[in-house]
């Protein structure tokens, strides 16, 4: 087995940036509870896992204007002057969002491919508007309070996934999510011809065998090399950097050229000072904000040299695209501003203890050119089983080519079901009896 990573890295979209006795999650931070596969390997690699907390009595809403408690909104959601209808006041924003999915049980539970050819074509907003017979007012608490306005014209089917996802306890890999790849690598290593710097230009399909040329940082050339499948596991989007011949086939093209991808952007400060927990008793969770940071994650765990490291923004979609827009230095500045206005404090106060940052823009990183896919109306039946079908000897695996997506959890998955396939592919070619294997 030869592996061809373009970057000089393993972990892809699990990026941990590590500084002076601290570290942040650029990527992956989180892991929810019936992610079986991937819980497994933690489990098989001894890494130790604790809980990610999404939400604290004590942190903070500042929408419409109004700063208030988590605590307050849930005993009050009218506090936050949304104008909503007589019989939608009191209600929460996960309230009247459950509310609308009551439709949908009865098809949840009986075919679920019903359900998505019925819905596919709606979009978020649409559905909570014309299904959900949702006031503008109700709609608009759900799009700031549960992080949906700068998606709302994406797939109400991926929306759904993602809530009944968000629903389930969360975890994260203590001392940072880089060890899981890590121990992948090393795991791997003795196993495998493992290449860096070494990203795959062209992929040859010739009878029985596939020829895949790829550059090498120490010729001028691109260097050959030739197996009996190949496993294409890039992000979807670094697909269309490979040419192919023959050609992919055009649904597998136009898949790939029209899905969608949120542009996810992290902004964080490392802070001498963890003011949130000194001053606002907050530990985990997490506010949120109509302003340009939008939502404010605070740490689950602490490090041993005091320094807090607060994710200050993280947004996607088109509240990403806000920041795609600026330069990282006016990034952190407006965020900054956000967070003293968030926890009442002098913006000079903010700069001053969180004198140190990093900024993460996915949309600009060139081998995942986004953070993980967002389905627009109609790309479930368009592009699903396109994305995950294989051409000839070559198989394609990735969170785009299984649901829910941007999932670590989902990524395995796909491998899984590619690798069984080539397996498979590989037995009738030889001749194996369906379900055994050749050797150990």
């Amino acid at each position: 087995i030869t592996i061809l990573e373009a970057s000089n890295r393993v972990g892809g979209r699990i990026l941990t940036h590590r500084e002076g006795g601290w570290y942040a999650e650029l990527g992956a931070m989180r892991l929810p509870t019936e992610h079986r596969i991937v819980r497994e390997f933690i489990r098989q690699f001894n890494l130790l896992l604790s809980t990610f907390y999404s939400s604290h009595n004590n942190a903070w809403y500042l929408v419409n204007n109004v700063r208030a408690r988590h605590i307050d909104v849930e005993k009050n959601p009218d506090i936050l002057n949304y104008p909503v209808r007589p019989e939608e006041k009191g209600k929460s924003a996960i309230e009247l969002y459950n509310q609308t999915l009551d439709r949908l049980a009865p098809q949840v539970t009986t075919d679920c491919k019903v359900l998505k050819e019925k819905y596919d074509s709606f979009s978020t907003k649409e559905y909570l508007i014309k299904e959900g017979n949702l006031s503008r007012g109700a709609v608009n608490m759900i799009g700031d309070l549960m992080d949906l306005d700068g998606g709302f014209h994406l797939s109400f089917l991926d929306s759904v996934m993602g809530h009944v996802t968000f629903q389930q306890g969360l975890d994260e890999i203590v001392n940072g999510f880089d060890q899981l790849p890590e121990a992948f690598y090393r795991y791997i290593d003795p196993k495998a011809d493992i290449r860096f710097q070494a990203p795959v230009v062209n992929i040859t399909q010739d009878g029985k065998e596939v020829k895949v040329f790829y550059h090498n940082p120490s010729t001028s050339v691109p260097t050959l090399k030739t197996a009996d499948y190949v496993l294409v596991a890039t992000a979807a989007k670094a697909i269309r950097l490979i040419k192919f011949s023959p050609p992919l086939s055009p649904n597998k093209t136009r898949a790939l050229r029209s899905l969608h991808f949120s542009k996810d952007v992290k902004i964080f400060l490392a802070c001498r000072e963890r003011f949130w927990e000194e001053k606002d008793e907050i530990f985990g969770g997490k506010s949120v904000t109509d302003h340009p940071a939008r939502n404010i994650y605070y740490p689950s765990h602490n490090f041993s040299n005091g320094v807090g490291v607060v994710l200050a923004s993280y947004t996607g979609d088109d509240d990403a695209d806000f920041f795609n827009s600026l330069s990282e230095e006016k990034s952190v500045d407006l965020v900054r501003e956000d967070l003293a206005k968030i926890h009442n404090l002098n913006k000079s106060y903010v700069q001053t203890v969180c004198d140190k940052h990093v900024v993460k823009k996915w949309g600009e990183d060139e081998y995942s050119m986004g953070a993980y896919v967002s389905l627009t109306p109609y790309q479930f039946t368009d592009f699903a089983a396109a994305l995950y079908q294989n051409e000839g000897r070559v198989y394609f695996a990735g969170e785009y080519t299984a649901q829910p997506h941007g999932w670590i959890d989902t990524a395995m998955k796909g491998s899984i079901r590619a690798a069984r396939d080539i397996h498979e592919a590989m037995g009738a070619t030889h001749g194996w009896p369906r379900g055994e294997r050749k050797g150990n």
